[in-house]
């Protein structure tokens, strides 16, 4: 076969592949931050009165960030589809990184190779690890999308000599700040491709809009309640911020997809992150000596180093990878540093790998650094197979996920619509019947709070009135016709099921313990596989027992793909008070077979 053929279809495979995942997983229905972030941000603009107010909401701070970008996005996809639509908005999040490969290949072009060397980072892109990307509107366009403006700045500024491409630089800056926290790092890590790249007059201006950039993002800025000190992080878990800084850029090599041990995938992840700053560092500590040398010392170039000799060869090519390795990197300090009180599980969370595997990307580009040029093909040809092995492992690792992820956020929007009010309760003993009221009335909401999230108390009586407001005042959000379709097969196609599994229940404290042995779930189904559903005279929840699955040690135990067995609790505080029946049972073919039942009493 043609070789230029066979290149191409690399690249595109891999794209085409993704996206048709992406389109055929991702559904119209929103989470967490999405309730307040993109629909209260809505229900609040269709309120203000004037455009002051309008500017006020547009930059109002939601938790440390300012998210500009999401709510003009939000504004864009309700005024061309006439409603909030989670899956336009996650295809449309998603849909940023297919500037990442013209940004990568004009990166290759500084040392000359063809376009089959941008085949390891294509594979490397377009994996499905980051998989709440396409079941979490506001992640696909907050961290997901601050990364890839920072990117294409860095290559506007450092490839294009013209005006139009540093004022486009800025606004990408200036997007990525007011997205996600950490875009203000590619502000910083883009200075020294000012100072290499762009005329004296644009350095100035380049300070001057960094300034007014960084003073409108803190003016009245608040710190928000529901984050810990990070001076406290500092004090009290400093060897957790530098465990996680470094499984933060390991952790998209999980080895729990094997091995269910989360000390080995700790010590997994911590390696391999320590690896791939150790090959940075030791490239960017070798430059600094032998520049010192020779621009201080006077030592001739030719009798330094082949390492240094190269990276001076290629400017552009390693001022790019320095850029974005500053920014990936400070990117994961903050993070490690705000998140450190609340252990190294954080760093595995998949809406911040798209951070992560760009420093792959940057260790891949690296290399070339080190290795004679006769050694780049064998180089490819090693990097093609392993990038390859890296993708097909980000279905398999992530295809589980991705059916159990429906079912979760399927039966949540279904119990809003059985309930017309969601149910949580921020702690073990909250019993507070304000924080779960029925809304049945118009009201004026507020400029979204900063201090926001689910745990604080109170803020779920805003949720439900965000949720009220939105989806029956304003009519801001029709949800998916199958969520219709699983509430009948749940409440209505009911059948006595044959007993091939076993279930026990157990009452605890505060939650109920439910066992199911032989439990089996098919491969690739939707929303198939074992529930619990609460019903009484007011009210109606479901809750998905989710199984363990695609874990090389499960299949050797079991010879199934999915786990034969199910151990979960569901939390008392989830119901408000009440006698329920409780119905344990498996949904399979719109038919929900009961496997056990019993009445229950919360108290």
């Amino acid at each position: 076969m043609n070789k230029k053929l066979i290149t191409y279809l690399l690249i595109l495979l891999p794209i085409i592949g993704f996206y048709v995942f992406v389109f055929q997983n991702a559904f119209n229905i929103g989470w967490n931050d999405d309730w307040h972030g993109i629909e209260g941000f809505l229900a609040s603009w269709m309120q203000q009165e004037t455009f002051s107010d309008k500017i006020a909401l547009l930059f109002s701070q939601m938790c440390e960030h300012r998210i500009l970008y999401v709510r003009l996005s939000t504004l864009f996809c309700y005024h061309v589809f006439g409603e909030v639509n989670y899956k336009t908005m996650m295809l449309m999040g998603v849909s940023y990184l297919l500037i990442l490969p013209f940004v990568f290949y004009r990166v290759l072009r500084e040392i000359d190779v063809k376009l089959a060397y941008l085949i390891p980072i294509i594979f490397i892109v377009f994996n499905i690890q980051p998989i709440e990307n396409i079941f979490w509107a506001i992640t696909s366009l907050q961290p997901n999308t601050v990364i890839i403006f920072g990117l294409w700045g860095f290559a506007l500024l450092l490839f294009y000599k013209q005006k139009w491409a540093f004022y486009i630089a800025n606004l990408l800056f200036f997007l990525a700040m007011f997205t996600n926290g950490n875009g203000m790092f590619a502000f910083l890590a883009a200075i020294p491709l000012i100072l290499y790249a762009r005329t004296r007059s644009e350095k100035i201006q380049y300070f001057v809009i960094l300034g007014l950039c960084f003073f409108l993002y803190f003016f009245d800025f608040k710190k928000p309640g529901i984050r810990p000190d990070v001076m406290i992080n500092f004090i009290k878990y400093p060897h957790i911020i530098i465990g996680d800084f470094f499984a933060f850029f390991g952790s998209p090599i999980d080895s729990t997809v094997q091995f269910y041990s989360t000390n080995l995938k700790y010590i997994v992840s911590i390696t391999v992150g320590v690896v791939m700053m150790l090959w940075i560092a030791y490239q960017l500590f070798t430059f600094i000596y032998f520049w010192f040398q020779t621009t201080r010392k006077g030592l001739r170039i030719e009798k330094t180093s082949s390492l240094y000799q190269t990276i001076i060869k290629y400017p552009k090519f390693n001022l790019y990878l320095l850029a974005a390795f500053i920014f990936v990197a400070l990117s994961g300090a903050a993070f490690a540093a705000s998140r450190a009180s609340q252990g190294l599980e954080q760093a595995f969370a998949s809406r911040y790998k798209t951070v992560s595997i760009i420093l792959f990307i940057i260790v891949y580009l690296s290399a070339f650094n080190i290795l004679n040029r006769d050694k780049w093909r064998k180089y490819l040809q090693l990097s093609i197979i392993t990038t390859f092995l890296f993708n097909a492992f980000s279905y398999y690792e992530s295809w589980d996920d991705v059916e159990n992820r429906r079912k979760f956020f399927g039966t949540t929007i279904l119990n809003w619509k059985n309930n017309g009010r969601y149910f949580y309760y921020a702690f073990a003993n909250s019993r507070n019947p304000d924080d779960h009221a029925p809304i049945n009335s118009y009201q004026k909401l507020p400029i979204p709070p900063y201090n926001y999230a689910g745990f604080v108390p109170g803020v779920m009586k805003y949720v439900n009135d965000i949720l009220w407001v939105s989806r029956v005042h304003f009519k801001n959000y029709t949800p998916p016709a199958e969520i219709d379709v699983l509430n009948k097969a749940l409440y209505e196609n009911q059948i006595s099921g044959k007993i091939a599994e076993n279930v026990s229940f157990i009452e605890e404290s505060n939650t109920f313990h439910i066992k199911i042995e032989n439990a089996f779930v098919p491969f690739n189904t939707r929303y198939n596989g074992y529930y619990a559903i609460f019903t009484s005279d007011k009210t109606r929840l479901a809750f998905p027992l989710e199984t363990q699955a695609n874990k090389f040690t499960t299949f050797l135990r079991t010879q199934r793909f999915y786990n034969n067995k199910i151990d979960i609790r569901v939390a008392k505080p989830d119901f408000p008070i009440g006698v329920f029946k409780m119905q344990i049972g498996k949904l399979e073919n719109n038919q929900f077979k009961i496997l056990k039942e019993q009445v229950i009493e919360i108290k």
